[in-house]
């Protein structure tokens, strides 16, 4: 028993021919197609690059403050301190108009996490990545240290008026708000100076600390 395959219409070379320009014609279009989604995530890459750099611009702005203020606000504590030892010992002390001027920042990420909900962030470049997420773990570091210190500058805030008044429990809470405030500052400058230096290496604009701020906070208590 015999069996016949079925010949092409025109010939097996020219049926051969045929196959081929449909193949040919599949990968053209797949290759158009990877080559349009590589040039859309480019744009988006390049779209998320400059709004981040916006965030960090900002945000820096408020690292480059703590970072510059970090002497003038331990030299604040320090006094406090010893506000706090000298009304222990009821010894005579100053009157305290103000623990400490505004020394807390609005740190921006907005545009890193639209970035990571839209996925663009798979984009980047591994170097560029890591970097940015440094950048972020900081950030994200520093807020938590900033309602830290805002809850430990709220009890030395008992201090302001006649610190005389106070009482053994008072001056119990004032003694460990202080300490952990020593701490928070210097954690808060250190991890500050690090994320500028990141944002060094991204070529991130670094403003420079506002003078006008660092003057208030490095006046005498």
């Amino acid at each position: 028993m015999h069996v016949h395959l079925p010949k092409p219409l025109h010939g097996w070379r020219e049926f051969a021919g045929e196959v081929g320009v449909i193949v040919l014609g599949v990968l053209i279009a797949i290759a158009l197609e990877q080559l349009v989604e590589a040039i859309h995530w480019q744009s988006q890459v390049r779209d998320a690059r400059g709004a981040i750099a916006e965030d960090m611009a900002q945000t820096n702005a408020a690292f480059a403050f703590r970072a510059a203020a970090h002497d003038c606000i331990a030299a604040r504590l320090i006094k406090l301190n010893d506000i706090i030892e000298q009304s222990a010992k009821h010894e005579p002390v100053p009157h305290v108009d103000e623990v400490m001027p505004d020394i807390g920042n609005a740190l921006f990420q907005n545009a890193w996490q639209t970035s990571r909900a839209s996925q663009t962030l798979t984009h980047f470049d591994r170097r560029t990545l890591r970097l940015y997420g440094s950048y972020y773990v900081s950030v994200d570091s520093v807020t938590a240290f900033f309602g830290h210190e805002l809850d430990d500058v709220t009890v030395l805030r008992i201090l302001e008026g006649d610190p005389g008044r106070l009482g053994p429990s008072d001056i119990s809470g004032l003694r460990v708000a202080v300490r952990r405030a020593m701490f928070d500052n210097d954690l808060i400058a250190s991890i500050a100076q690090e994320a500028i230096d990141t944002s060094k290496s991204l070529r991130v604009e670094v403003p420079r600390p506002n003078r006008s701020r660092l003057a208030e906070v490095c006046r005498p208590l």
